[in-house]
């Protein structure tokens, strides 16, 4: 649970482009919360680059390409860091600050315009993504399931049967149980594929 006693909400995203795990945020102090647990593993590796000497300034135009190319985040966030330190005239740590400070307001930014903000797994951000199957968690770790975290259920005396993945029932738009044990587990198989 958030420390404001809201637990956080996961959801697989239906669109092709965002097809994955994505968690939603809904009000700026989980935003904040988020942020408090999150952001010191982001920028880690970059922190720790430039304290080891390794910085942007000495790459290559090869190996800045080959970073960008590959989405390497250290380097994109180093990148962005640097440039935001440029424009202020500050240190590469102001850098990151402002970085975190221009990441929050466009986060918040989408919390009051479409009334959430979705993360992915490294940190980006986007809005309005189209989903129907979700979980709820204690923590802000993201889901990750096998075949092997199926279950299917049938109710004592209950002539339906429910799909589990782990810890999230399965659901495909408003259905959530099917009327053979095949198409509840075939449903659950389905959104491992997704």
């Amino acid at each position: 649970m958030t420390e404001t006693g809201k637990s956080w909400t996961f959801i697989l995203a239906e669109d092709k482009e965002s097809r994955g795990w994505w968690l939603k945020i809904t009000d700026p102090e989980q935003l904040l919360e988020y942020h408090e647990k999150t952001d010191g593993a982001r920028y880690e590796g970059v922190i720790r680059n430039r304290a080891e000497g390794r910085r942007l300034e000495d790459m290559t135009m090869e190996e800045r390409i080959a970073a960008t190319l590959e989405g390497n985040r250290n380097f994109l966030y180093e990148q962005a860091a640097v440039m935001i330190a440029g424009r202020s005239g500050g240190s590469f740590i102001d850098g990151i600050k402002g970085l975190q400070l221009e990441t929050f307001q466009s986060e918040l930014r989408n919390i009051r315009e479409y009334g959430a903000v979705f993360m992915n797994r490294v940190g980006g951000h986007t809005f309005l993504l189209k989903y129907s199957q979700f979980v709820h968690r204690k923590e802000p770790i993201f889901p990750s399931y096998r075949r092997e975290d199926i279950r299917v259920r049938r109710f004592e005396g209950g002539s339906h049967f429910y799909a589990f993945v782990g810890d999230m029932q399965v659901r495909k738009g408003d259905t959530l149980k099917w009327n053979t044990l095949e198409a509840a587990r075939k449903a659950a198989e389905a959104v491992l594929e997704e």
